[in-house]
């Protein structure tokens, strides 16, 4: 193989595929980057195994072929040189990389060892807008489940319904889910789970703008396309838990409140619950919110907010962790917390984005 390219169309081709490169991969091969000819392009891939990249860079092919070299040494080499071009020539495992003013030789891997990235062939496709859907899988991986002891709380679900792509994750015991809207979407689609980790590199290479994301399914697996970029992801088996019957819909008590306030408020409690798994308790009461934290090793906090308020004063404990997360995502100034009871979920909205929701599940009062 021998090609041609701009430094900086390499670059930012590398920096698309190269976050998906494990530092310790299992396989010396998963650890490179596989670059190879395409129809007068240079093709850009990497997997894990779990999922997979490819995106494309314009070039000059002077004679076709195809290696993989360490993603981080090329990453690093091409990110550091200023030459406008740079050329790569192969030769058996070792690639030859020119520019005006440098000359290296990176130690690769032959392309035959690299795993075959799967094709996702199918004739059903959604599109949504990649800054809609970048903005839902962060905005909900917060709740995927850390470990995969129940493999689909680890994941995220994307499932059309009525016209909307719900984006949802729950760790059972706290869950995010985020709608997004479009006019192309069908009413039904096959539901979708991937892993979070996963996901979250998704969103990370989504650009933040209205370009079309086409979404298809096929032999459990996911693909993404967002212009020359296609991201291939494995299905996690399993059913998504029916979380529309824990979503609360009639509550007894709920408020509206500044944003800033509220975070204020509960990082001071979280101060003295650190030492009580994050244990904090919210006292509802007409127009006004106490916030309230009591450690026996400690020592104790309140804060007093005035709220906009209706229903019933109750009073219920939550974790802190948990709320931050929510008021983390949360770009609005003003939110509203509305409450099903004591030990009933709770539900917290941006008042700004009615796109959103935070279901969190109560802990148990002393």
């Amino acid at each position: 193989m021998k090609i041609t390219c701009k430094r900086e169309n390499l670059l930012k081709g590398l920096n698309i595929v190269s976050r998906m490169v494990k530092q310790r991969a299992t396989l010396p091969v998963l650890g490179n980057i596989l670059l190879s000819s395409d129809k007068g392009r240079l093709k850009l891939s990497v997997t894990d195994l779990e999922a997979a990249v490819v995106t494309w860079v314009g070039a000059k092919i002077d004679e076709e072929g195809a290696i993989t070299l360490p993603a981080r040494t090329l990453l690093d080499y091409v990110s550091t040189s200023s030459d406008e071009l740079i050329s790569l020539s192969a030769q058996n495992s070792d690639v030859a990389i020119k520019s005006d003013r440098n000359r290296a030789t990176i130690k690769g891997i032959l392309a035959e060892e690299f795993p075959i990235i799967p094709a996702v062939e199918s004739s059903e496709k959604v599109s949504v807008e990649a800054s809609a859907l970048k903005t839902a899988i962060f905005s909900t991986s917060i709740c995927a489940a850390p470990d995969e002891t129940r493999p689909v709380l680890s994941g995220i679900l994307f499932r059309v319904k009525d016209g909307k792509m719900l984006v949802v994750a729950t760790d059972s015991y706290r869950l995010a889910q985020r709608s997004i809207e479009s006019s192309s979407l069908p009413k039904t689609f096959a539901d979708i789970i991937i892993p979070q980790r996963v996901a979250s590199e998704l969103a990370r290479i989504l650009p933040d703008d209205d370009s079309a994301v086409e979404i298809s399914v096929a032999d459990n697996q996911a693909q993404f396309v967002c212009g020359e970029v296609v991201f291939i992801s494995r299905l996690i088996e399993g059913s998504f838990p029916d979380y529309e019957q824990i979503v609360p819909t009639d509550f007894i008590y709920q408020f509206e409140a500044d944003k800033s306030e509220i975070v204020e408020a509960i990082k001071l409690a979280n101060v003295f619950a650190r030492d009580i798994g994050g244990n904090i308790k919210l006292i509802g009461e007409q127009n006004r919110v106490e916030i309230v934290s009591v450690s026996s090793q400690t020592g104790d906090t309140a804060t007093s907010l005035e709220v906009s308020s209706s229903g019933k004063p109750l009073t219920v404990a939550f974790n802190a962790r948990y709320i931050m997360d929510a008021l983390n995502v949360i770009n609005g100034s003003r939110i509203t917390f509305a409450f099903a009871g004591e030990l009933n979920p709770g539900q917290i909205t941006d008042n700004s984005d009615q796109n959103f929701k935070y279901i969190i599940m109560p802990l148990r009062g002393e």
